[in-house]
Parts: structure tokens; C-alpha cells; sequence
């Protein structure tokens, strides 16, 4: 059934009054209660406020006003919330249009526009067969059933249509069309959740069936949100009802966040302007940046942040699979273990790329992350932050120097910095730097905090130089030089050496005025004395003094003392060499030639053997004396090859009374004894003994006047034992060395005939007859041999020389210096290049098993059978050696 009105009216005439509502009926008395928000015209506005309503039949229901309370009856009662609820009556096929308040019908241009979206839902609601459904005394009628009874209309629609067909048992009942409950379910087209009302009204059924107004004060208990629209009746079908947006959102769109989700179907879907989502203030993890951020519109006011803008906010989240948190700490907690909590949360309250103003430990110190200086500089995400600069440097860089790391720390720090004020050591240039940066001569900026630094230059000096001269280090320190610059007017040695033609130098510039100054010297690692006797007393304690000094103090300058000349049996004079003064020979050639102030205390000293006045006239006129023939010390002294000692005398002759030797004694001092010799002493016509060696003109040459074994402990690469015999040539040392013809074997060095020397008054402990030891029983046999040169190693035993010599092989070694043959354990060993058994033994008989005795390092077996199983893919039979010869 169609219906239609006389009048069409743009939908736009009714934008500035108050809205009403209609009840149309059709001309088959089909009831449709329809909602009709629409504008009345200004003739409205001054009509009577009451009227009766005679023209509608008794079975029009009554109506409450949920808005102001009222009663709307049939004869219509004052609505004073200006929503009207109409009647409207068709008569044979004429639309009547009623209004209750004035009692008036309403035709022609007081008639109300309605649009075709509402004919349409009028006519999709006013089709139907209410005998079909449940009665108001609650019978069921329909199709020969019979259904449940009810009390009311409510019950019998709950009993027999329950769910989602309610609705439509008290629509098509009643004749009245379903406003709906009010609850909630979700919308999957505009993914949120509505209520369960018709979009054209606000009313819901009540027990009695009748309809009242719904209210914002009749929102379910524990809804958010007072305002909504109706979104339709829900679909029969949907198994869906909600007392509260929440819950729906909760329990239908578990893809939303449930305070979105909330929004969108509140809030969110209330008629222009629409307030903006402001999220939840809650916190989420924003995991390309390492940081937590709010959910929040981006440079929104929150609550914690008002009056001013939020930096933390980072836009609102939709999805419910961004999972939020309460607050930052718990976001990184959960988030961003990996960071440090207190750098993640600082950084999340300031905002992305914001600087928090905290402290962070860099590579070289801690920076403050900050903008504005220079010297700031962002923290890394994965850095830990620290409140203040002393926080950050005793936590995460203990190691550095702690007012230097604060200082660097300063967002205010820059190369004219004050810095620590304290000091540190350049090595480089020998001094050390004040830590300042203004521009000071003692200033230089620490590029390191790890240093050691001081509270003066002369404590840096003596902590970090002290090998380097100290008055010289603070000069150079406080007076911004480098060490190498800084003269000290001190002495240090030259590099010639004692070689040179000045062997201390004084610190100071080359001049020709100052012939003392060997230049400004770099004082690292170099001593320096306060004089040049100091330097030449203490660096050159061999050399003679008053030559040193004077050579250091006055190149080119001689001392005019004297000094021996052993070549020439004379003394000469320290004075430049001229042809008219004879005495006069420069320099001596050994500057630890000792100096006399006269020629004749020089011949005293040195040449006493010459008679005085010989050697006096000699030295000062030039003219060699008569005897120039020295006998030497007669002292113990090393060789020209320094491999063992000699005396320093004539290599042959005799010896004259006051020679030195006879003062010396050297044999009778050392405890030598020789062959065939019942007495060491030297006397005066014996012949010089064979370990004379000639005399020395080396002066600076060491002797050791008797004792030949202080002498051979200067010598110490060659064995004290060897030494002392190659010296003496005495006794023998009765120890055994390595054959130096097979080094397989040892021999003993001692003589080859003991009894034959008529020396020995008992027995030595090695008796050597015919070449061969005949004691001690244990090394019988073993060669005797008298000649060793100065590499020959000596060993108490031939055990001990065997082990050092032939450890791979001691046994065969000890037989083998005897001249027998070990006899071997009668073991099995592998002889592993005939890959047999064979019996640790010398016997060669045919049919023998022995092969040799079994080196050291090859393990033996106490049977053939256990030797056999260690090469088992041999044959059994062919395991055993045998000898076929």
C-alpha cells in the first residue's frame, strides 16, 4: 500500500523550530508510529495548546512523554518540551493529518513535509498480519497453533519470539512499530558499536507495551557516554546486546582499542562539529625510535601537561594490537629492557628528537644532552642517562680524572674554558701543561681524562719527569718551553763519551765566548750534574779528573800534568805537542790514565823499576832512558781474548830481585799447585813462570793482583772451573765433559797416569791408568783426558754428563764411555722400521731375537705376546724378529 500527501514542502522549511513527531494511520486502519522531526509552521506557534481528538477511534493507545512525564491522551495534552506526538487517520484512501494539541486537522499548506525516506519507512512498517502474532490478552493465533500464553504482551513475545524476533512480535502485536531497548550491539560497516533503537525515534516499549520517551537520563547504568543515536534496529539474526558501549567494544571490535572503539560509537558519531579522538594519555612503545610516546594527538594539551602543549604525545592509536601502558616506565620496562630504564623514560617524557637535558657517558668523557652549545650532542638511544655531569663521570667513567670529566661535561665548554686548573705531563716536549684554555704560556687544554694530573707544575715534574732535571721541568712548565729549550747551565755527559775532546758538556747555547756550552739538550731521560767535576767524578769514575774537567770546561785546553807512557818507559806532559818542548804529547790516549802534577812523581809511581834520575831526564828532555825493559805487575789479568787469565810479566827470563812479582806471589795467593812442584813460592832468579803473558801497555786495564779466581769472575761466559785451570794450568778438575770426538760419549779431565805425575801423597777421587779410569768403580774404563778448551762444559759425574749430552739415550751413553755394551732389559720393544718385536738385548747369535738396546723413548713390553698385540694387523707368526746370521 501506498501512501500519499496532498503537500510537499522542502525538507529545508523546517531548520529553525522546534521538532515534532506524527502517528500516521492507513485507510485499512494498519497502525505505523513513525517518527517525524519537522519544523511547524509560525502559524503553530499561537494555536490553542489543548484540543480533543474526536475523529480517532478508541483503540489509538496512550502515550507517555518521557521528556516532561505527561500523558498524551486522545484528546491531547500540552507537550512542554515542544515535541508533538500527531495522529494521523486515513479515510478511504485520504490522508488526514491530526494535531493533538490543537485538535485541529491539518491540510494543504499547514500541512507537515515529509520527505520520501520517511514515506518509505512508513510503508516498510505498516505491511503486515497482526493476527499472526501475540495478542494484547496474550492468545496466540496462527497456522492452527497455539502458542504460549502470556500476562502481558511482553511475556508472550519473550516465550514464544525471544532474542532478536521480540521487536517484531510487539510491532506487529501492537500494530505499533518496535522503537527498540536501547541496548547496544556492533556495527561491522562502520566498525562500531550502536544502539539497538530506530533511527527515526527514541522510544522503547515498556512492560505494558505502550512506548516511552527515551532520555538522556535513561542511558544504562555505567555507560560513558550520555549522548547517542540510534542505529537501527538490531538484525534478528544478531545474537548481540550490550547494556553498555564499553562492553560491546570489548566483546565485538577486539581489533580497536576499546577507548576508540568507545569513541567512535559515542562521541565520535555525535552531528557536526564532531569533538576530535584525544586517545587515552596512555603510553606505547614506538620501536623504530626506541622510545615510548603518548597516545595522544600530537601537540595536543593533556592533562598532565596544561596549560601547555604535550611533547610526549605521539598520535592516538587505533589498533588494539598496539598494546598500551599506564606510564613510560612501565612502556620501557616492558618495551625497551634492552635500554637503560631511566635514558628510555627520560627521553619518551621529552619527546622524540627533544633533548632531555641529562647527562650520557660519550667515548672520550660525558656530554650533556642538550641543544644550543656546541658542545652538546644527543644521547644514542641505547645510551644510560644520568642527572648531572658528577653522576654520569663517578658511575660510567670512573677511570677518568673526575674535575676534568665534570669540566668537559659543561654545555658551556669550549677551548678558552678555564678547564681543572690542575696539571699533566707532556712527554713530548719534557714538561708538563697547566688544563686551562686562556692564553696563559702555562695553558694547554687536557685532551684525555686519563691522565695523571697534580696540583703544581713542580709535583707534576717530580711525579710524571723525574728523570728529567727539576728546575728545568717547572722553567720549561710554567714558562710555556719545551724541555729541549729550557738551559739549565748544568752539566751532562757528552755524546762522545769519555772518547771525546770534551766529556761533559754544559746545558747552555753554543757561543764562542762559552766554550763550555755544548748546546740547549733535550733533558728526557738525560742526567745533569751541578759542576763538571760532578759529571766527570760521577759518570766518568775511571777516567782521571783534573783532565776530564779540564777538557770539559776548556776544550783544547791541556792540564800540564803528567802521565806514564809504558811504550817509551817515560812520563810525558798534558800540553800541546811542539817540537820545542819535548815533554809535551797532548792528551794521553787512555783518559783513565792517572795524572801527577810533576814528572818525577809520575816516574815514582809508574816506571819505579828505571832509576829516578833516568826516568826524570828522559820524561823532561825527551832522551829514552837506558833500561826500558818493565817487568810487569806480576798481577793477575785477563787475556787479549778475555777467555781465561795471565800474569802480567816477561814471557821469559829471569826474575830480578825487586820485580813485582815476588811482591805478588800470584800462585801462593790463589792456592795453585802443580806437578811434580813441592813449592809455589817465586824467588828471585827463578825463570818467569809460563803463565806470563807479557806486560800491558793497556794503564786502563784491570788486574786483580793475586787471585785468579776474582779474575775468572770477570769472565763470565766461560765455566769458572775451565778458567781457573786454563789459567793456572795446574790440578786437573776431575770432571767429565762430552767427548769432543763422540759426543755420543763423556771422558774425565784429569792426566793420563796419576801415579806417574809423583804428586798425588794419596789417591785422587779419579785414578787414571794407561789412559783409562781405573776409580771410581762406576766409571771404569771411561778415557782420561788432560787438554780442554775454554767452551768445555764440566759435570760432576758421568751419570749427570750423559743426561745432559745424550738424554735420548743415558744407558748406552755410560756403557759406551766404559767401552762395553749395555746388556739390555731382555724386554720386548717395536722396532717400528722393520714393524717387529724385538728383545732389548746385544746378543747377535742366530736365532737371537735381540736388535739393540731399546732407546729412551721407546716403551718396552715384559712379553712377546703383549709387544705382539700392540701391532696386531701384523701376523703372529711373522710379529717376532729373529736373527739370521
Amino acid at each position: 500500500m501506498k501512501l500519499s500527501f496532498t503537500a510537499a514542502v522542502a525538507a529545508a522549511a523546517f531548520s529553525t523550530h522546534a521538532s515534532a513527531f506524527l502517528v500516521v494511520l492507513d485507510s485499512n486502519n494498519e497502525y505505523c508510529i513513525m517518527q517525524v522531526k519537522y519544523i511547524p509552521g509560525n502559524d503553530w506557534d499561537t494555536d490553542a495548546t489543548t484540543g480533543a481528538i474526536t475523529t480517532l477511534p478508541s483503540s489509538i493507545p496512550v502515550y507517555n512523554d518521557g521528556d516532561a512525564g505527561n500523558t498524551i491522551a486522545q484528546n491531547g495534552v500540552n507537550d512542554p518540551t515542544g515535541e508533538i506526538l500527531a495522529a494521523v487517520k486515513a479515510f478511504s484512501g485520504t490522508i488526514t493529518v491530526f494535531d493533538p494539541v490543537s485538535g485541529n486537522v491539518l491540510t494543504g499548506a499547514s500541512l507537515p513535509t515529509m520527505t520520501n525516506a520517511d514515506l518509505e519507512w512508513c510503508q516498510s512498517y505498516s505491511t503486515f498480519a497482526p493476527e499472526h502474532y501475540c495478542k494484547a490478552d496474550g492468545a496466540w493465533v496462527g497456522s492452527g497453533q497455539e502458542g504460549t500464553l502470556g500476562g502481558t504482551l511482553k511475556e508472550c513475545c519473550e516465550d514464544n519470539h525471544p532474542e532478536s524476533v521480540y521487536n517484531s512480535c510487539i510491532e506487529k502485536a501492537t500494530g505499533i512499530v518496535s522503537m527498540g531497548d536501547a541496548s547496544w550491539y556492533g556495527d561491522q560497516t562502520d566498525q562500531k558499536c550502536v544502539r539497538n533503537c530506530d533511527t527515526l525515534n527514541l522510544f522503547d516499549p515498556d512492560s505494558a507495551g505502550s512506548l516511552s520517551l527515551h532520555s538522556f537520563a535513561d542511558d544504562p547504568a555505567g555507560s560513558s557516554n550520555t549522548e547517542y543515536e540510534c542505529g537501527g534496529l538490531r538484525p534478528e539474526w544478531l545474537d548481540q546486546d550490550y547494556a553498555n558501549e564499553d562492553l560491546c567494544c570489548d566483546d565485538v571490535f577486539t581489533s580497536l582499542q576499546g577507548d576508540f572503539c568507545a569513541y567512535k560509537s559515542t562521541t565520535g558519531s555525535a552531528p557536526a562539529p564532531t569533538p576530535a579522538y584525544t586517545g587515552t594519555y596512555e603510553w606505547y612503545v614506538d620501536g623504530s625510535n626506541s622510545i615510548c610516546k603518548q597516545d595522544c594527538v600530537v601537540g595536543s594539551v593533556t592533562p598532565s601537561s596544561t596549560p601547555n602543549p604535550s611533547v610526549s604525545c605521539g598520535g592516538t592509536i587505533e589498533a588494539a594490537s598496539v598494546e598500551l601502558y599506564t606510564s613510560e616506565a612501565d612502556c620501557c620496562s616492558a618495551q625497551l629492557a634492552w635500554l637503560p630504564s631511566a635514558g628510555c623514560e627520560a627521553r619518551s617524557i621529552a619527546g622524540e628528537n627533544n633533548p632531555t637535558d641529562l647527562f650520557w657517558a660519550s667515548s672520550d668523557g660525558c656530554r650533556e644532552d642538550c641543544t644550543g652549545s656546541t658542545n652538546c650532542e644527543s644521547a644514542p638511544s641505547s645510551a644510560k642517562l644520568y642527572s648531572d655531569a658528577e653522576e654520569c663521570c663517578k658511575k660510567a667513567n670512573n677511570w677518568l680524572d673526575l674535575e676534568w670529566c665534570e669540566t668537559r661535561a659543561a654545555r658551556d665548554f669550549s677551548s678558552t674554558s678555564t678547564g681543572t686548573g690542575q696539571w699533566f705531563v707532556d712527554y713530548e716536549d719534557g714538561v708538563c701543561h697547566k688544563d686551562c684554555g686562556n692564553n696563559s704560556a702555562e695553558c694547554e687544554l687536557a685532551t684525555s681524562g686519563s691522565l695523571n694530573f697534580f696540583s703544581s707544575a713542580s709535583d707534576c715534574c717530580k711525579g710524571s719527569l723525574g728523570s728529567v732535571d727539576q728546575d728545568a721541568c717547572v722553567q720549561g712548565s710554567t714558562q710555556g718551553l719545551t724541555i729541549s729549550t729550557v738551559p739549565t747551565n748544568k752539566w751532562y755527559v757528552a755524546s762522545g763519551g769519555s772518547g771525546s775532546d770534551q766529556p761533559c758538556k754544559e746545558d747552555c747555547e753554543t757561543s764562542g765566548s762559552a766554550p763550555s756550552c755544548g748546546g740547549i739538550v733535550a733533558k728526557n731521560g738525560i742526567r745533569l750534574y751541578d759542576s763538571a767535576n760532578d759529571c766527570c767524578k760521577q759518570a766518568y769514575s775511571w777516567v782521571a779528573v783534573d783532565l776530564c774537567q779540564v777538557q770539559s770546561e776548556n776544550a783544547g785546553v791541556h792540564t800540564l800534568k803528567w802521565y806514564v807512557d809504558y811504550g817509551a818507559n817515560v812520563c810525558k806532559q798534558d800540553c800541546e805537542v811542539d817540537s820545542n818542548s819535548p815533554e809535551c804529547d797532548g792528551y794521553p790516549e787512555e783518559q783513565s790514565t792517572k795524572m801527577f802534577t810533576s814528572a818525577s812523581a809520575c816516574c815514582a809511581a809508574k816506571l819505579s823499576w828505571i832509576p829516578k834520575e833516568t826516568c826524570e831526564t828522559a820524561s823532561t828532555t825527551g832522551v829514552d832512558p837506558t833500561d826500558s825493559d818493565s817487568p810487569g805487575t806480576g798481577e793477575w789479568r785477563k787475556n787479549d781474548s778475555w777467555s781465561y787469565c795471565v800474569l802480567d810479566c816477561k814471557e821469559s827470563g829471569t826474575i830480578a830481585a825487586g820485580d813485582n812479582i815476588l811482591d805478588v806471589q800470584p800462585f801462593v795467593s790463589s792456592g795453585v799447585k802443580f806437578y811434580g812442584t813441592a813449592a809455589v813460592d817465586l824467588a828471585s832468579g827463578d825463570d818467569y813462570p809460563p803463565q806470563c803473558d807479557g806486560v800491558t801497555s793497556d794503564s786502563s786495564a784491570t788486574q786483580y793482583k793475586g787471585s785468579v779466581t776474582n779474575c775468572c769472575k770477570s769472565i763470565n761466559w766461560v765455566q769458572a772451573e775451565v778458567c781457573y785451570y786454563l789459567s793456572t794450568r795446574g790440578t786437573p778438575t776431575q770432571k767429565y765433559f762430552a767427548d769432543p770426538s763422540d759426543r755420543t760419549k763423556c771422558v774425565v779431565h784429569q792426566t793420563e797416569d796419576t801415579a806417574a805425575t809423583g804428586f798425588y801423597a794419596t789417591p785422587p777421587a779419579v785414578v787414571c791408568e794407561a789412559g783409562k779410569v781405573t776409580l771410581p768403580a762406576d766409571s771404569e774404563g771411561v778415557e782420561c783426558v788432560e787438554d780442554i778448551g775454554v767452551s768445555t762444559k764440566l759435570y760432576d759425574s758421568l751419570d749427570e754428563c750423559c743426561k745432559k749430552n745424550v738424554s735420548w739415550d743415558v744407558d748406552s751413553c755410560k756403557y759406551g764411555s766404559q767401552g762395553t755394551d749395555a746388556p739390555g732389559s731382555g724386554d720386548y720393544y717395536i722396532d717400528w722400521s722393520i714393524e717387529q718385536c724385538v728383545q732389548d738385548c746385544n746378543d747377535e747369535a742366530t736365532g737371537s731375537q735381540c736388535n739393540g738396546i731399546a732407546k729412551s723413548w721407546q716403551t718396552t713390553y715384559g712379553s712377546e705376546e703383549t709387544c705382539c698385540k700392540q701391532i696386531s694387523w701384523v701376523n703372529r707368526r711373522d710379529c717376532l724378529y729373529y736373527q739370521t746370521r
